[in-house]
């Protein structure tokens, strides 16, 4: 256990002792990560489609924050898009737009997630955006993770009715698409309620005074989320999509245990419970210790 700790401990000072290349390196590899999803699910604009552009652009994007990051893919997206066709690219500058001033309205700060959560969404588990935000950030950055699961399922919608879209006999539009494969579509709502309800739980769960609060909160969050995905996707008839589901959990479990090991160093095992007063109230405080090892103090001996 305590080879655990100190690696874990070894790995955040070298992390913070070189915060600023890190951050850059975060910054390059989510932009990488961005175009490779734009380019394997539309790829529609050629220019932008190219390897060594998106290597161009993940670069730059190194010199900017999260926030920043986000706004160039979806601009990269758009792009694309008009290449696909200019309604969708329009729906989804509308939805992107209304996304950002209704966090805006909300003071979500996090407005990375109108991106973040389509890019995880393309590989089956958005669910990891909605874990993660419960777990590190405030209630308002629900309006963030709910905006961004429109525009995941908005683009999967996109991705699957292409070959309709581009087919110049074929009567499909974008009105049609998002009036039946959303707003009719009862897999829309299940995905909704799914995001909204793991984070609430997380949330929820990770602010309570129990003992090991995250990790509760990480199993409930993903239990909530894939009943309530399970349900929808039997109540659809959409059982062969049942084993990326489960595929999907793994990984958020995986995150969530991840999160706790580096974020979370509680010790349980040495709760304190302390009782004071003063002229007003009666205060009863539980502490729990973090979790330190003393560093072990080395003598060099000259011989």
């Amino acid at each position: 256990m305590n080879a655990f700790i100190r690696l874990r401990d070894d790995i955040r000072r070298f992390v913070l002792s070189r915060e600023i290349l890190f951050l850059k390196i975060w910054s390059a590899l989510v932009a990488f990560v961005g175009l490779m999803c734009i380019r394997s699910n539309f790829g529609h604009n050629k220019q932008l489609s190219q390897m060594w552009v998106s290597i161009i652009i993940a670069i730059v994007c190194a010199f900017f924050p999260i926030q920043g990051v986000s706004m160039i893919l979806a601009i990269v997206l758009l792009i694309d898009l008009v290449s696909l066709s200019p309604q969708v690219a329009i729906v989804a500058l509308g939805l992107m737009v209304v996304g950002y001033l209704v966090c805006a309205y909300f003071r979500s700060k996090n407005t990375y997630n109108m991106v973040t959560v389509p890019i995880c969404y393309s590989f089956n588990s958005p669910y990891v955006m909605a874990l993660g935000a419960g777990l590190m950030s405030n209630i308002n950055e629900l309006t963030s993770i709910v905006c961004g699961s429109v525009v995941a399922f908005y683009l999967h919608v996109i991705k699957d009715n292409t070959t309709a879209i581009v087919d110049e006999t074929s009567e499909v539009n974008v009105v049609t698409l998002v009036q039946e494969q959303m707003i009719g579509n009862r897999m829309f709502w299940f995905f909704i309620i799914a995001m909204v309800a793991m984070f609430l739980v997380v949330y929820l769960l990770r602010q309570a005074s129990i003992n090991m609060s995250w990790i509760i909160a990480n199993v409930a969050g993903v239990a909530v989320e894939f009943i309530i995905m399970l349900a929808g996707l039997l109540l659809t008839s959409q059982k062969g999509e049942i084993p990326g589901l489960i595929l999907g959990n793994i990984i958020v479990l995986l995150v969530g245990v991840i999160l706790n090991y580096f974020v979370m160093d509680l010790d349980y095992s040495r709760i304190e419970k302390v009782q004071f007063e003063d002229d007003d109230y009666y205060y009863y405080v539980t502490a729990v210790p973090k979790i330190r090892i003393a560093e072990e103090d080395k003598e060099i001996k000259k011989i």
